[in-house]
């Protein structure tokens, strides 16, 4: 089963003698988590803050939370992680969730050889980059089109491997 709540971002300061904090963002659209009425600090969503505001400026997002009002309660809530419930954000129905794909098994779309399962994924800017781990060795495979064919969300990523990134990978015809 899916997490129900999903790592948005991480306090990394406060901004202003209110309350508010600064956010880095964990999505590739801070946009996407305007929707979140409610916020947590845990992954269970047993510690929660009514969210009074969210902005955006260059990148961080910039967040008032119900009972932090001062730089003191901001101070408090640095390095904290912030998750919002999956329901309160917008996403598009060809993007996944990055806590979505992370254990799937990558799986040859040609020959069924599995290269291990997603321990991370990164993002450098052109595209996102999976790592993918087979218990010895770690890969990275960038996550573009004519590279990964399917994706199903319940067991496994089918891909077709370009040259170079798993040692017996075959030349793309």
């Amino acid at each position: 089963m899916n997490n129900e709540f999903l790592e948005c971002g991480k306090v990394i300061n406060k901004r202003g003698i209110n309350g508010e904090l600064k956010v880095e963002c964990y999505s590739d659209s801070p946009a996407s988590v305007f929707g979140a009425k409610t916020m947590y600090t845990d992954s269970h969503g047993e510690k929660s803050y009514k969210v009074t505001s969210i902005k955006e400026y260059k990148g961080f997002l910039y967040i008032k939370l119900e009972g932090i009002n001062s730089a003191e309660d901001a101070d408090m809530m640095r390095n904290k992680y912030l998750y919002v419930s999956r329901n309160d954000i917008a996403v598009d129905e060809d993007k996944n969730f990055i806590a979505d794909l992370l254990g799937l098994e990558v799986i040859d779309a040609d020959s069924g050889k599995s290269y291990g399962k997603v321990k991370d994924i990164l993002n450098y800017g052109a595209s996102d980059i999976y790592v993918i781990s087979d218990g010895k060795q770690e890969y990275m495979l960038p996550a573009v089109e004519g590279v990964i064919i399917e994706t199903d969300l319940n067991s496994h990523i089918l891909i077709r491997p370009i040259p170079g990134i798993f040692d017996d990978a075959e030349e793309i015809r």
